[in-house]
């Protein structure tokens, strides 16, 4: 693994930036999978009389508008997520950046 310990935890930052790439991937999934939910060939006719009276047309808009919040809300949250992933291997870089310049300060001050 590269990178420091803290804590006695060691974080190896490609593998932090593939789950970040990970999460990107699957939110765009969600995103295209909230965009086919509850399409327009669904009409009020499509539940015939017993239906419309039962109002299944409305119940089913209810039921995919509240999918495609969900499927949205879970493409926001993993994108937020990605990018709070993508900010650690940021830190951790520069941390690993800042211990090596500390480390060569070090060596030319004993030289």
């Amino acid at each position: 693994m590269s990178g420091g310990a803290v804590a006695g935890l060691k974080m190896d930052g490609v593998v932090v930036a593939r789950y970040a790439e990970t999460a990107e991937a699957a939110a765009d999934e969600l995103d295209t999978a909230a965009a086919e939910v509850g399409g327009g060939d669904v009409t009020g006719e499509s539940y015939g009389t017993l239906g419309a009276q039962l109002g299944l047309g409305e119940s089913y808009g209810r039921a995919a508008g509240a999918l495609r919040r969900q499927l949205t809300d879970g493409a926001a949250a993993l994108r937020s997520a990605a990018e709070a992933l993508r900010q650690v291997t940021v830190r951790h870089g520069d941390q690993d950046d800042e211990a090596a310049e500390l480390i060569k300060r070090a060596g030319r001050l004993d030289g």
